[in-house]
C-alpha cells in the first residue's frame, strides 16, 4: 500500500487514480478527526474531469449529500449518469432513482427502468428489488409479474427488506409465481425477523384464520439513494 505521502505527490501530478485514492483517505479515515470532505471533494472532482469513473460515481455523492460542497441534487444527477455511462452499478442504480422520482433531473420513468435494469443485470440487489417493483406494477413497462418475481428473488436472497417481503406476497397471492403458502411465510418470516412491520402484521393476520386479511400494499418507497 502506497504511503499518503506518495499518493500526494502523484496527485499533484494530476494523476487521476492517486487523486481518487487520496481523496477516498481523507473521506473515510478511520481516524474520525482526520477526515477532511472538503479535500475528498477537490481531489474526487479533479479526478472526475479526467473521466476517473469511481470519482464521478463519488462526487455525485458529493453533491447528493452536501458532503465537502453544497448540496446540489442537479449536479449529482450529472456524474452520476456520466459514471452510469461507463458502466458503475451503483451510478446507474442513483441515475434511475432520480429519474424515476423527477429529483434533480426530469422524471423518466421508462428511462429509469432502462438504467435500473442495467443496474440489476450487473448485480446491484436493491436495482434488482426496483426493477421488480417496475414490473409488477407496470411503471415505465409492461406488466410482467413472472420476471418481477424473479427479480425480487434475487433481491431478496441478496438481503434486499423489501425484496422479501414483496416475494413473500408474491406467493402468497400466486402472483407470478405458484401460491405456495409455505414459500409466502418463509419471506415473510425473514422480513419480519428483521425488523419489517408489515411483514410482522400480516405473519400475524394469518394465526387469526377466522379474521379476513386486509389487501396489503405489494412494496415499499425507497429512502434516500445510496
Amino acid at each position: 500500500m502506497e504511503t499518503t505521502k506518495a499518493l500526494s505527490k502523484l496527485a499533484d501530478r494530476g494523476d487521476p487514480d492517486a487523486q481518487f485514492r487520496l481523496g477516498y483517505r481523507f473521506a473515510f479515515c478511520r481516524d474520525r478527526h482526520r477526515r477532511d470532505l472538503g479535500r475528498a471533494f477537490a481531489l474526487w472532482r479533479a479526478a472526475a474531469e479526467q473521466g476517473h469513473v469511481r470519482a464521478q460515481f463519488y462526487l455525485g455523492t458529493c453533491y447528493d449529500f452536501g458532503d465537502g460542497t453544497r448540496r446540489n441534487v442537479r449536479r449529482a444527477m450529472q456524474w452520476y449518469r456520466r459514471a452510469a455511462v461507463a458502466g458503475h452499478e451503483t451510478a446507474q442504480y442513483n441515475l434511475a432513482m432520480g429519474l424515476r422520482d423527477g429529483v434533480g433531473v426530469k422524471r423518466d420513468v421508462r428511462a429509469a427502468v432502462r438504467w435500473f435494469r442495467s443496474a440489476a443485470k450487473a448485480g446491484e440487489s436493491e436495482a434488482q428489488s426496483d426493477l421488480g417493483f417496475c414490473l409488477h406494477e407496470g411503471m415505465g413497462i409492461l406488466r410482467n409479474p413472472r420476471e418481477a418475481a424473479r427479480w425480487y428473488l434475487r433481491a431478496a436472497k441478496a438481503g434486499v427488506l423489501r425484496a422479501q417481503l414483496n416475494l413473500g406476497l408474491c406467493y402468497q397471492k400466486g402472483d407470478g409465481v405458484p401460491r405456495s403458502s409455505a414459500r409466502a411465510r418463509f419471506w415473510l418470516t425473514k422480513a419480519a425477523r428483521r425488523g419489517h412491520e408489515r411483514a410482522r402484521e400480516i405473519l400475524k393476520e394469518q394465526r387469526r384464520p377466522t379474521k379476513a386479511l386486509h389487501p396489503a400494499r405489494t412494496s415499499l418507497m425507497l429512502g434516500p439513494r445510496g
